[in-house]
């Protein structure tokens, strides 16, 4: 890229080799000051973006909650979630868990997160059967030791 002093002189370089008639050096020297142009406002539009997108971070940042486990997302006063700790911290990627009966699966890594037991029933989608038997079984065998 060329120096700043080259840009803030080269119009008026440009504008005297004009005037002395010396139009194809004027011609090559506007070409010159275009291509810089052109590649600063490339490199605008990419500082731009990489701006929107560290605000976006950051706005995100302030949104997201770890309880420890897992993330959890409050936009606009609505807890949205869990999503994956592991994703989130390595790749910052906020990918739902998939409940089951007693954990949370993440489909990317496969990482599991436990549900609590005092709010397993609570988060269980599926109703508890309930069975009828009309005999208890006990959970040990009593068994002689030889």
């Amino acid at each position: 890229m060329f120096s700043t002093m080259f840009q803030a002189t080269g119009f008026k370089r440009a504008l005297d080799l004009c005037k002395q008639g010396k139009l194809d050096e004027a011609a090559v020297l506007l070409k010159s000051l275009q291509d810089e142009f052109l590649a600063v406002c490339e490199e605008n539009e990419a500082l731009k973006e990489q701006l929107s997108e560290v605000a976006d971070v950051l706005d995100l940042a302030e949104k997201i909650q770890f309880d420890g486990q897992k993330y959890w997302l409050t936009d606009e006063g609505e807890k949205k979630g869990p999503f994956c700790q592991v994703c989130y911290d390595r790749d910052g990627l906020l990918v739902h868990l998939h409940q089951h009966e007693n954990h949370w699966e993440c489909q990317s890594c496969h990482g599991l997160y436990l549900i609590p037991r005092d709010t397993q029933a609570e988060t269980r989608k599926k109703p508890l059967l309930r069975t009828t038997l009309k005999k208890a079984i006990p959970l040990f065998l009593e068994q002689e030791m030889v």
